[in-house]
């Protein structure tokens, strides 16, 4: 259960701060200029802010899926039944990983990421369970929560 908690913390931490940033950009006006006359330009736009492209906007993420996907790859491991005991923190980590896959990050940098932040940068020590776990939770958010771009039929 230990582990669960290691996991836990970074997580709520992590989408604590992704929140705040979203909220503190819903909450921010964009400034306008105004030209000659009260004519108003576009409002302006935040070079840093990124945006996923062509995503289905209809996509609804299947979270009892992803939990028991989770589940059924982890059964017999240190987590076998930590999905079912604590599903929001799988699912808020499933929404982060696709969040900052949409940012750019690739899987690999992802993974390293995480398990850096498992590991409380170095102090505690991150076994095979860890990473299979991490490597698990990933690509089921990928497959099963991530919004994806609608299909192209030829």
């Amino acid at each position: 259960m230990s582990r669960v908690w290691h996991i836990t913390l970074p997580a709520i931490a992590l989408v604590l701060v992704l929140t705040a940033c979203a909220d503190q950009a819903a909450n921010s006006s964009s400034p306008t200029a105004v030209i000659d006359e009260g004519v108003t330009t576009a409002p302006a736009v935040n070079s840093t802010t990124t945006t996923a492209p062509d995503v289905d906007e209809g996509f609804v993420p299947d979270y009892a899926a992803l939990i028991a996907a989770v589940e059924s790859e982890m059964e017999g491991t240190s987590y076998a039944g930590a999905a079912l005991e604590d599903p929001e923190v799988f699912i808020a980590t499933a929404e982060l990983f696709c969040d900052l896959l949409a940012e750019g990050m690739t899987n690999d940098e992802l993974l390293a990421e995480y398990l850096v932040r498992l590991s409380d940068d170095g102090d505690i020590e991150v076994d095979e369970d860890d990473g299979l776990m991490a490597g698990v939770l990933l690509g089921a958010a990928t497959e099963i929560v991530c919004p994806r771009a609608p299909e192209k039929t030829p």
